[in-house]
């Protein structure tokens, strides 16, 4: 589900789900925050990079089939194990850098959201299509978004669902660096990370503490709870399959 590697001090992390377009579910989750918690113990890792495997996907976002038919309580477990993978990534003592290659999507956006740098080819697109299928972001996008771009480029992206290229990515604040083309992404990754994990672990541990902006708790809890609602609920769950079968969503009038 996850690949690891080690070059000097940098720790590769690659999604490997290339024919699922690198989606995120339980275990992939679960193998990621694990990962990302050991490095914080050892010395060894100055920097890690998050990439995806193949040339489609950084991550399509959360697995479809794993939601699919999911109740309230299954649907806040899922959403809880995104949540602590997330934060693991964003409270991380060892700087992230998400390399993305294809589609950041959904869940896949978010966790590119979640990581220190963003890295990106001129290929790549970004979105939160969570609004068309009746559902809402649920890894911290909500709050993670506005901090990154801004509240007006933000609502415009969590509620049109529409998605961006890497140049208007650049453009909104989202990336580190320009886009770069394909051919040239893992040099520079490579340059980038080597250069960071080359400084004290001590002294940039320092950095991300003082330049972090929290999220509150409770804005992440209530997203949560919110998302998973959403999930389970008769609009979400009829946009997800609708999704799944590539049709258009029928959805229903009522508000409660």
């Amino acid at each position: 589900m996850i690949e690891t590697s080690r070059s000097g001090r940098v720790l590769t992390i690659e999604l490997s789900r290339p024919q699922q377009l690198n989606a995120l579910n339980s275990e992939v989750l679960t193998l990621l925050r694990e990962t990302i918690t050991d490095a914080q113990h050892d010395a060894a890792v100055g920097c890690v990079v998050i990439r995806g495997a193949g040339p489609r996907a950084f991550s399509a976002g959360a697995d479809l089939e794993e939601i699919r038919g999911l109740g309230v309580e299954a649907a806040q477990e899922f959403i809880n194990a995104g949540h602590r993978t997330m934060k693991a990534i964003a409270a991380s003592d060892v700087p992230v850098i998400a390399a993305v290659d294809g589609y950041a999507l959904g869940g896949g956006f978010e966790l590119a959201l979640a990581c220190h740098l963003v890295v990106a080819s001129d290929r790549s697109q970004f979105g939160l299509p969570e609004a068309r299928i009746g559902c809402m972001p649920g890894f911290g996008g909500t709050q993670r978004l506005p901090l990154a771009v801004g509240a007006p480029a933000a609502m415009h992206l969590l509620l049109t669902g529409e998605r961006i290229r890497a140049d208007r990515a650049w453009q909104v604040g989202l990336l580190s660096v320009p886009p770069l083309d394909p051919g040239s992404l893992e040099e520079e990754v490579t340059r980038i990370a080597d250069l960071i994990a080359s400084g004290s672990r001590r002294g940039v541990a320092n950095i991300l503490d003082a330049a972090r902006r929290a999220v509150a708790p409770a804005a992440l809890e209530h997203e949560a709870a919110l998302a998973a609602l959403s999930i389970a609920s008769r609009d979400g769950q009829e946009g997800i399959t609708s999704f799944a079968e590539r049709r258009a969503p029928l959805f229903h009038e009522e508000l409660s």
